[in-house]
């Protein structure tokens, strides 16, 4: 199948089935968000895997009723930085120089250019930055999951405050930014037979 196949193959999952993701699928899906591209390269979140029955429940009733939280084979939750430290910078920085066999000082300009930018913004423009992030690396989770034969439903309509503290996320700096059920779709889900409605290549294109 290829990507364009795979894109009109998925769909938003409304009910999942019982069957469960197998641990190489699992990992794919997180090595695919580990390889998603983001500002700078400093990927300014966390992947949270939610495969406990027992959290799943503990987020429900924060997500405006929606149980494929609950239902699916996992629950994946991308949490980005509240805050942007120099901490966070020299650390990037740090480890970009060893990924690259380099020095740090070799670096240092581009250090300069990164702190300049993200340290000069209060908390507000940090916290916006970073979860702009975390949509970046949706797009490439979803179509390694399409691509795949995975099923999956984003959404960013939930009760933040009330995951946050579900997850314990308050406490570690992160705050959610898109809960993401992963798994199979089951087999009487209406939804899937539904067309695929989009803009027109038209409607969605200005050519300048």
């Amino acid at each position: 199948m290829s990507i364009i196949e795979a894109l009109n193959w998925r769909y938003a999952v409304k009910k999942f089935s019982n069957e469960q993701l197998t641990n190489q699928q699992l990992a794919g899906l997180v090595e695919s968000v580990r390889l998603a591209p983001s500002a700078y390269g400093i990927q300014p979140y966390q992947l949270i895997v939610v495969s406990s029955d027992a959290m799943k429940q503990a987020c429900l009733p924060h997500s405006y009723g929606q149980d494929k939280v609950a239902n699916c084979s996992h629950l994946l939750l991308l949490a980005h930085k509240t805050k942007l430290t120099q901490s966070d910078t020299e650390s990037f920085i740090t480890s970009l120089a060893q990924s690259q066999n380099a020095q740090a000082s070799d670096l240092a300009a581009y250090q300069t250019q990164l702190e300049a930018d993200l340290l000069s913004r209060d908390s507000t423009g940090q916290s916006q930055f970073a979860q702009q992030q975390c949509y970046i690396a949706l797009g490439t989770l979803l179509t390694f999951a399409a691509a795949n034969g995975i099923d999956a439903c984003p959404m960013t309509g939930f009760d933040v405050n009330g995951i946050n503290q579900a997850l314990g996320l308050n406490d570690i700096g992160l705050s959610a930014a898109i809960l993401c059920p992963v798994g199979v779709r089951a087999h009487d889900d209406h939804a899937a037979s539904r067309a695929k409605h989009r803009l027109t290549t038209d409607e969605l294109v200005v050519s300048l």
